[in-house]
């Protein structure tokens, strides 16, 4: 934040650390399963968080004013939202094409790069600061904090407010509307520093902030608490992650901006410590069992080097390629020692390769299934899953090297495990899903372009573009196209529920029934504005719903219209649809794992964060 009173908590967070405030010890995150380590104060000299590194940058990513930074990734930009400065813009924001260095003001001026141009009139003027931003839902959010009007910055006046982009970030024009009528969370001693958070293992979003302003004399707080649907505002109770623990960690005169991130399976909560207008200003960092904690031991990770003075108040993100960056503020210029406004000093961005522990994990974990399965998952060409709602996480190839990229995924129906496919027949069994035999190695006349599978998890078929079926395990063939002409490729396969027959789908619409499977329709011979890349039953199979690469949606049998993108901008083409299990409602996922929910609950999305390569599948339990 940009108040010069920020950070004055000193004695009361001490005494309250020595009496009330136990830290809970380290938390070591394997894959599903936490493991809490102890829970007595660790040693003041034991703060040092293993693995975790920074390499900090010597040269700014942009050499002016640029406090308390969130650089979040899309579709090829860097954007670099900020505190605003003298120039009048409220809340700043840079774009570039690199992570690391080269950001501007997307006027190509400047001045006039907002993010934030016309502030709502329950906000004191110039107080905006310490923006978060996230995809939540089909939208661009934005969080930040200001004072209440009629009072100044840090005089525990301050709160939290939400702004709204569209459903895509402009790289000349990234503005965002406030048209709240007051504040968000407004606590006592005031609320700020706030930063949004998704967490994959359940979809659910989060906001994390500091209450204390700086406007009072009591202990500095990080808290914790669940969003709403929408992201517009939260619900249920706030958790506290932190406090300013001046007992066992002296660094800490205050704790503020907070960001947390999931990293491999573990949860990190990176926060800036000490007082921000200081040399002793500095980045800590703790691992937390989860969204609301608990969370363990305190690491200071980023102190002052070189002519960068007071590094803090920053965030992490992840590259377009899944390496982890902090990005940060930190004094230069004026006179020597420089760290106030006062001095001529500005707070420039720096951006700065940071190491955490499971860096791109993609290994087999222990899964089990959900009592009641919820949620969908993603598959990448590259073999990298995501997974949503309760479904576990049970592995993945990303990372790993293939023969052919993957182009679909099948559910084991417990929702414990799952099975990738690639164009080559190659199958990877993961979790209680078993392998049951593939088409890897053996010849094809056409590439396999889907996966379904049997309603009881012990087979499975595979379809080529050609129409050309394979069954393994339980499952039985019934029939195919391959052999017979076909007007376009097959794109997709479906099975009915109780797994005696299969459709097959082409990009032209046309349906292909076998088994008990019923033909109820197609787009077959109908007009199109997009191929069609998808097809899910309903619950019954007496009915399906066909998707086009616009999101467009056709419905056919007892399948229901819930609605669809079509005719909607989108960022990246839809590839794939999945039913809910009541067969009343679906989901869409895009190329860049952008979901859109239709009848069905929404359990989160991939859209707007980096991906190594795009989604091709999606399955439900």
């Amino acid at each position: 934040m940009g108040s010069s009173t920020e950070g004055k908590q000193t004695g009361a967070g001490a005494l309250r650390g020595q009496l009330t405030r136990p830290v809970v010890g380290s938390v070591v995150v394997l894959g599903t399963l936490a493991f809490l380590l102890g829970s007595s104060f660790p040693s003041a000299s034991a703060t040092r968080l293993a693995q975790v590194a920074v390499s900090p940058s010597a040269q700014p990513a942009f050499g002016s004013d640029a406090p308390d930074p969130d650089v979040v990734y899309s579709n090829g930009t860097y954007f670099a939202f900020t505190t605003g400065t003298p120039l009048g813009n409220n809340i700043q924001a840079l774009v570039s094409s690199n992570p690391s260095s080269g950001y501007h003001g997307y006027t190509g001026q400047p001045y006039g790069s907002t993010a934030l141009a016309h502030p709502p009139t329950w906000q004191a003027a110039n107080t905006q600061t310490s923006p978060g931003v996230f995809f939540f839902g089909s939208q661009w959010l934005m969080y930040y904090d200001a004072a209440q009007v009629g009072h100044a910055s840090a005089s525990g006046h301050d709160c939290i407010s939400v702004a709204t982009g569209g459903p895509t970030l402009s790289p000349t024009d990234p503005q965002f509307t406030d048209a709240t009528g007051g504040g968000m969370i407004c606590q006592p001693t005031g609320s700020i520093d706030p930063e949004p958070f998704i967490d994959p293992a359940t979809g659910n979003a989060y906001l994390i902030w500091k209450q204390n302003d700086g406007g009072s004399s009591a202990s500095a707080e990080i808290w914790s608490q669940q969003l709403s649907a929408n992201g517009l505002a939260v619900v249920g109770q706030p958790t506290e992650l932190l406090f300013n623990n001046t007992v066992s960690y002296p660094w800490e005169n205050t704790v503020e901006d907070p960001d947390m991130v999931d990293a491999g399976g573990s949860y990190y909560l990176l926060f800036s410590a000490g007082l921000y207008n200081s040399a002793g200003y500095s980045e800590g960092i703790a691992t937390c069992s989860g969204p609301l904690g608990p969370c363990g031991t305190n690491s200071q990770i980023l102190t002052s080097y070189g002519s960068v003075l007071g590094p803090g108040g920053g965030s992490l993100f992840a590259d377009a390629s899944g390496s982890w960056w902090i990005d940060y503020g930190g004094w230069q210029g004026g006179s020597g020692g420089c760290t106030d406004y006062a001095c001529g000093g500005s707070r420039d961005l720096f951006v700065a390769p940071i190491s955490l522990p499971n860096n791109n994990v993609s290994v087999q974990v222990p899964c089990s299934a959900p009592v009641a399965p919820a949620g969908y998952r993603f598959v990448a060409s590259d073999g990298g899953v995501f997974s949503y709602g309760n479904l576990p996480f049970c592995g993945s190839m990303g990372g790993q090297p293939l023969n052919k990229p993957i182009v679909g995924m099948a559910a084991d129906p417990d929702g414990g495990g799952y099975w990738l496919v690639a164009s080559d027949g190659g199958i990877f069994a993961f979790g209680d899903a078993s392998f049951y035999g593939s088409m890897g190695a053996k010849p094809l006349n056409k590439p396999i372009v889907g996966i379904g599978a049997t309603p009881d998890g012990r087979g499975y078929w595979l379809v080529a573009s050609d129409g050309g079926i394979f069954a393994f395990g339980d499952a039985n063939f019934f029939g195919s196209m391959g052999g017979q002409t076909l007007n376009e490729p097959i794109v997709a396969i479906a099975s009915t529920p109780d797994g005696v027959g299969y459709w097959e789908i082409a990009s032209d619409g046309g349906i292909f029934a076998f088994g008990d499977a019923n033909f109820f329709g197609s787009m077959g011979g109908r007009p199109l504005n997009e191929p069609i890349v998808g097809i899910a039953p309903t619950s019954d199979g007496q009915g399906y719903f066909e998707v086009a690469s616009d999101g467009g949606i056709f419905a056919f049998g007892d399948a229901i219209f819930a609605g669809s993108m079509g005719g909607q901008p989108l960022n990246e083409p839809i590839v794939a649809i999945a039913s809910t299990p009541d067969g009343m409602g679906y989901w869409e996922v895009a190329a860049d794992g952008g979901t859109f929910a239709f009848g069905a609950r929404f359990y989160g999305s991939h859209g707007g964060q980096p991906l190594d390569q795009p989604i091709v599948g999606m399955s439900t339990f």
